[in-house]
């Protein structure tokens, strides 16, 4: 049985990918899968859960913009 990792976010996960991107050769579904982001397909193989992956991605991006105009408005 293969252990179950935990979901990298937030600045983890942007950290994680940006320090591992060329490992994966340009292979999203692996680098997905190591990020914690695995499910279970029918067949019983592990696959990339896409969809709550780019979400974890999206709201990181959201909240870094926030934060980048933040910063401008207190200067």
């Amino acid at each position: 049985m293969t252990k179950k990792i935990q979901k990298l976010r937030g600045k983890e996960l942007t950290s994680y990918i940006e320090q591992h991107k060329q490992e994966f050769d340009g292979n999203g579904d692996k680098l997905c899968l190591a990020a914690g982001y695995g499910i279970q397909a029918d067949d019983g193989k592990e696959k990339c859960d896409f969809s709550d992956f780019v979400k974890a991605l999206s709201i990181e991006e959201i909240e870094k913009a926030q934060i980048a105009s933040e910063q401008k408005h207190e200067q």
